[in-house]
């Protein structure tokens, strides 16, 4: 569930910002936890202070708890976003549906250049498919090729990279369901789509450029706090993640 760039994660009762490069979290007491979560299930509506502070009967909670509840979280959602949730005079409190539930894109690289970025990831590429086609391996010798994806009618990749050989088995059915979003869109921007799901899941890298850039037009972004799947993918995402027009 998502503030933003804030991810409410319901196990850890923690409000984490997933456009910090450190680690940004706010550790919710029972109160700012029942607040927030009230708050995001009713999302676009008050909520009142009452009903928040009946869920907590037959413990006493006064409606300066509630408050100060609603301040400490408006702290660390800083003064971009704070107004997010809205006080309504003598009703309750509001989170505006502005506030949108999805990962949040950051940029993948700040140390080089996107167009060397995207140079040396085609170089690497090109390299694996030159040793697969060129060189002969002994038998305990092997080259893990990235899998090329057809988006279906278009002319555009999809190339899944992966960091670890037991990556391909756990993600495949995911990148092929990717495929089948993408081909989905009015228009596909990006010929060349490359796909870099971290190990653990959490974190998905794109890489995107056509075929005649030569590197010098192309697009990376960086997904934080993926989770168990890529559910948010959708046609929305796509065009707001400048995959698809």
């Amino acid at each position: 569930m998502y503030i933003g760039p804030y991810r409410f994660d319901l196990e850890l009762r923690e409000l984490i910002h997933t456009r910090s490069e450190s680690v940004s979290s706010l550790k919710l007491s029972d109160i700012e936890y029942l607040v927030l979560h009230q708050l995001m299930q009713a999302r676009g509506q008050v909520v009142s202070t009452e009903s928040m502070c009946d869920k907590f009967q037959p413990k006493v909670v006064s409606f300066q708890d509630i408050a100060t509840a609603v301040n400490n979280i408006k702290r660390f959602l800083g003064r971009e976003h704070s107004a997010w949730i809205e006080n309504v005079a003598k009703q309750g409190y509001l989170l505006h549906v502005k506030a949108k539930e999805r990962p949040m894109l950051t940029c993948a690289l700040s140390s080089i250049s996107i167009k060397n970025y995207v140079l040396c990831l085609i170089l690497g590429v090109l390299l694996i498919i030159f040793l697969a086609m060129n060189l002969r391996t002994t038998s305990d010798i092997s080259l893990s090729m990235p899998d090329k994806v057809a988006i279906k009618g278009t002319n555009s990749i999809l190339v899944p990279i992966y960091g670890l050989d037991e990556d391909k088995a756990k993600y495949h059915s995911r990148v092929k369901e990717l495929a089948l979003k993408i081909a989905n869109c009015e228009q596909v921007k990006w010929q060349r789509i490359y796909v870099a799901p971290s190990n653990d899941g959490n974190k998905l890298e794109f890489v995107m450029n056509n075929f005649a850039d030569d590197g010098k037009a192309c697009l990376n972004l960086k997904v934080k706090n993926v989770g168990d799947d890529w559910h948010f993918i959708d046609d929305a995402w796509l065009k707001e993640a400048g995959i698809c027009e």
